[in-house]
């Protein structure tokens, strides 16, 4: 009896060590996003490219995809000029948090920049098409004065659980926030604006 449960807690830990899981936690505010991205940019998917993991990875838990972008607006982290080309990585499975792209179309990403200069996604990040974002999003997004992401961000402005300013709770249903209200400097403080019927 006592091999019996020796051998099926072996068959149990052996199996867990496979098992892979992608968690996100919360919804985060899109200018949080920007404020703590690597790189952002707008570019159009001309390439996709599986390198694959292992030879028992059937999975794809090891393998890596890499999409190459032509860059068509770059707003954070890119050096690579308009209409040049960037390549992306994502893990290879949905499992390992990892995204897939459609060749052709064009979207906003918000990722990960490794200390090798590695520009990585994930599901967790901020991944949209263009019309998915609402109005004020695009604008935040695309302008570069005070009504935008990149100088509220230089400027220290914030969304966060604890913040008396920019107060923003990622487990709460907080559509409203993110799709309309930006953490803006006025003064000495950062405030939402266009919040008002949030």
């Amino acid at each position: 009896m006592v091999t019996k449960v020796l051998q099926l807690i072996i068959v149990l830990v052996w199996m867990t060590i496979s098992v892979h899981c992608c968690s996100c936690p919360g919804i985060k505010h899109p200018q949080d996003q920007f404020c703590k991205a690597g790189h952002v940019f707008y570019g159009k998917v001309s390439n996709e490219e599986l390198v694959p993991g292992q030879n028992n990875d059937v999975n794809n838990n090891d393998a890596i995809w890499k999409y190459t972008f032509k860059i068509i607006f770059k707003m954070k982290g890119v050096s690579e000029g308009v209409g040049k080309k960037i390549i992306i990585e994502t893990a290879g499975n949905s499992a390992r948090c990892g995204v897939r792209f459609t060749v052709g179309q064009s979207y906003i990403l918000m990722g990960e920049k490794k200390p090798d200069g590695t520009k990585t996604i994930a599901s967790c990040d901020f991944i949209s098409q263009l019309s998915n974002l609402s109005p004020y999003q695009s604008f935040y997004l695309f302008a570069n004065g005070s009504y935008s992401y990149r100088r509220n961000c230089n400027q220290g402005c914030k969304t966060s659980t604890n913040s008396n300013d920019c107060k923003y709770d990622p487990f709460e249903s907080n559509a409203c926030l993110r799709k309309k209200a930006l953490c803006r400097r006025q003064g000495w403080r950062c405030r939402w604006v266009n919040n008002g019927t949030c």
